[in-house]
């Protein structure tokens, strides 16, 4: 077998996701710009320390994590939590506004409107001069008579019926999944793992597969997030479990399932591939306790 290429170093996946539109998600794994949170409840927004006044604030969008948010502005996870008050990482909500702390340079100076000239138009009265007197010496013609038609009866007018608006039943929420039995997760992939949790950084392993393998849930669950908005990642897809443990797949080449769907252990999620921050063909593969990552492989069933 050929030597195996290490990957870059992955960067550690933010502690909290804030969840957009997904049912009962409160994800904390990080997303795109946009991953959802795992966190079983949205935790209620903390008030910010710091004054607002000449600051630049953020509001979260469905998918966002604080880790996203600081590497989007260039600032520390820390900086974000001490500027806004937060009792933890994870405790943020979509919705939230959030200071960004040392960056002044984005705070845009309002520019006053301007003011809409009214022109006032100025009416001349207009001068209503009498009728001509008749010239004299000659009669004037009688007037005559016009005969007046009667006015026509209007035709009754028919009230349309109004029609009934459909009624629309609303349709009950999606069960949740139910965990399988199972006391250990299924191995998403079969292949040789070439990065452990160590080597990255502690947030997963990385697992050496051919390309176009397909990629299998770890367990039951509710998929959370699918796309590519996590930097690195390349294509990736994050699926609750009711164990309340999240998995991560990344570096996909394809991804077969879509946000909100519920799938089973074993089911097939996706293709390996080499997107995001790889040169060879791999699985990144994580689980997280909440918005805690953990080793992978004890809880990997042999």
């Amino acid at each position: 077998m050929p030597a195996m290429q290490t990957p870059a170093s992955m960067p550690s996946l933010p502690p909290a996701v804030a969840l957009g539109s997904l049912p009962s998600s409160n994800a904390a794994l990080p997303v795109n710009s946009s991953v959802p949170s795992a966190a079983p409840a949205a935790a209620p927004v903390v008030a910010a320390a710091a004054n607002t006044a000449g600051a630049y604030t953020h509001t979260i969008a469905g998918g966002e994590s604080l880790y996203t948010i600081a590497r989007r502005y260039e600032v520390t996870t820390q900086a974000l939590v001490q500027a806004n008050g937060l009792s933890s990482p994870d405790k943020i909500v979509v919705g939230q506004s959030l200071i960004i702390p040392g960056r002044p340079d984005l705070v845009r100076t309002p520019q006053t409107a301007a003011q809409p000239t009214v022109q006032v138009a100025s009416a001349t009265p207009t001068q209503t001069l009498g009728a001509a007197p008749a010239p004299l010496g000659r009669p004037q013609a009688a007037p005559q008579q016009v005969a007046v038609a009667p006015a026509a009866t209007p035709a009754p007018v028919v009230a349309p019926v109004a029609t009934p608006a459909p009624t629309q039943v609303a349709s009950a929420p999606a069960a949740e999944p139910v965990a399988s039995g199972n006391d250990k997760f299924r191995w998403p992939v079969s292949g040789r793992v070439i990065t452990d949790f160590a080597a990255s950084r502690g947030t997963g392993i990385n697992i050496d597969v051919p390309e176009g393998s397909t990629v299998k849930a770890a367990e039951n669950g509710t998929v959370i997030y699918v796309g590519s908005g996590v930097e690195g990642y390349g294509n990736l897809i994050l699926i609750r479990h009711p164990n309340g443990y999240v998995s991560a797949y990344a570096h996909l080449n394809g991804m077969s399932v879509a946000k909100g769907a519920t799938v089973s252990r074993g089911d097939s999620i996706g293709t390996v591939g080499m997107s995001g921050s790889v040169s060879k063909p791999q699985l990144h593969f994580e689980l997280r306790k909440g918005a805690t990552p953990v080793d992978p492989v004890p809880l990997l069933a042999s």
